[in-house]
């Protein structure tokens, strides 16, 4: 049923295609946008998309130090990153203000002390120091100004311990501390006036040594560079179906698959009315109806192609119905996508992360996804299409539309044959081992679809289903 379901929003006019074309090949080695990564030779790690964002915007290496590990999957089930001074924590489907985090580290590693210091209060004893009755603590003096103007809030959280001393293993002494529950202060008055006057505690590597995971992500990861990718185009789209490509493209652009996380396209957001998206036809079981999220498809099948010319482990995939315009330059590479019953699905078997842009370019109608990650010598060939078992489409279907104006007809697909297809993915790996993936299609044939107005006449021979409701 989900296939017949899955037979194309279409929400415009469907024209017979061009020749095929040879499978695209897996690219070559390109550079990662500058602006969306950093590599540190000196840890040998990567920070890039919306954690470099994050990590600029509060103060780089000054703040977090540098980067222990790629992005991982940490014991906790989070996507993480450890730094010497803190750990981020991204969550990919939360809002985009919100999906960069700091890990409470500072009330993790302090969790259970009784010190006096650490002992809830009702007021502050000071009028000079601000009193903070969310976490029963206050803030003043050097540690104050720092907390205000390194990030406050958003990376330190609130004072979870007054100012006390105690001993500070980086310096060898006793030192002027305060906990905060993403952080820890400390004091160098030999250092006053000047930028390290106030020191951040490495609490990013006292958490890595309790994250086995972590411990094993610590190698030297290689610089980022280009995977995959895939293009298709869009002209002839209807606006709407536009719209849904440039919105379902906004939320997977910037997405983050850490290595051996396994992406889901029905799961990396909301395509709904109250996210953006419009309604568009869609021939559902035989006839015409309105759906939300014309145009994922074109969008699904972009991101396969992509994966597959990454050499990325496919593990769901289900194809169209029947032969569609907008990607038959290959036919039979294709990705159908239904809420919520129909999913495309891709593990990251890399060493690495793989980073994921997203463009639709609106002057030259074309959708295309970029993959980076750590490469690990793979390469990507395709044979094929190959094509057996040709079936003729049958009589044309006509269907009333009250809506339509007076005498009007309007041909909304043209009729395509059924096909088998089978085009082969073989990978080739650093080692010399192959893979063999098949992917296997069987399209049916697709009919002639009208829609008529009042006052017409289907001609003689045509299929007449109910009308619209």
């Amino acid at each position: 049923m989900y296939r017949w379901l899955l037979a194309l929003v279409i929400g415009l006019i469907l024209v017979p295609s061009s020749a095929l074309a040879a499978p695209p090949q897996a690219p070559g080695s390109q550079a990662f946008p500058t602006s969306s990564v950093v590599y540190f030779p000196e840890t040998g790690h990567n920070v890039a998309m919306q954690l470099k964002r994050f990590f600029d915007a509060y103060g780089g290496v000054a703040t977090f130090g540098m980067p222990l590990t790629e992005l991982i999957v940490g014991t906790d089930g989070l996507q993480v990153q450890y730094f010497e001074r803190a750990r981020l924590e991204l969550r990919p489907t939360a809002p985009p203000d919100a999906r960069v985090t700091v890990t409470r580290a500072g009330a993790l590693l302090s969790e259970g002390r009784s010190d006096p210091a650490f002992a809830w209060l009702v007021a502050s004893p000071d009028p000079e120091r601000t009193f903070f009755p969310e976490s029963g603590h206050t803030l003043g003096g050097a540690f104050g100004w720092f907390w205000q103007t390194r990030g406050g809030l958003p990376i330190f959280g609130y004072p979870i311990s007054e100012e006390f001393y105690e001993y500070d293993p980086d310096s060898g002494q006793e030192r002027l501390v305060q906990y905060f529950e993403r952080a820890r202060f400390v004091y160098y008055p030999e250092h006053m006036g000047a930028d390290n006057e106030v020191m951040l505690s490495p609490l990013g590597r006292q958490l890595l040594q309790r994250d086995p995971l972590a411990l094993a992500a610590t190698a030297p990861a290689r610089p980022i560079t280009l995977l995959g990718e895939a293009s298709t185009g869009f002209s002839t789209s209807s606006t709407s179906r536009v719209t849904n490509i440039q919105r379902a493209t906004a939320l997977i652009d910037g997405y983050v698959v850490p290595a051996g996380a396994e992406f889901s396209f029905i799961s990396i957001g909301d395509f709904s009315e109250a996210n953006g998206f419009v309604d568009g036809y869609a021939i559902v079981g035989g006839r015409l109806e309105k759906v939300i999220g014309g145009g994922l498809c074109q969008v699904s099948t972009t991101l396969f192609r992509a994966v597959s010319n990454a050499g990325l482990n496919v593990t769901r995939r289900v194809p169209h119905s029947h032969i569609v315009y907008f990607y038959d330059d290959v036919i039979g590479f294709d990705a159908t996508v239904f809420v919520p019953g129909v999913d495309f699905r891709w593990r990251n078997d890399t060493r690495g992360p793989v980073y994921i842009i997203g463009i639709v370019d609106l002057n030259r109608e074309r959708l295309t996804f970029q993959l980076f990650g750590e490469g690990d010598g793979r390469t990507v060939r395709y044979e094929g299409p190959f094509k057996a078992n040709w079936t003729q489409p049958g009589p044309p279907v006509w269907q009333f539309d009250p809506g339509l104006p007076r005498g009007a007809v309007r041909q909304l697909v043209h009729g395509r044959p059924g096909v088998d297809v089978t085009l082969r993915r073989i990978i080739t790996f650093a080692n010399g081992q192959t893979r063999v993936d098949p992917y296997i299609t069987r399209y049916t044939p697709w009919e002639d679809f009208y829609l008529y107005g009042p006052g017409v006449t289907p001609p003689r021979g045509a299929r007449v289903i109910a009308p619209r409701n």
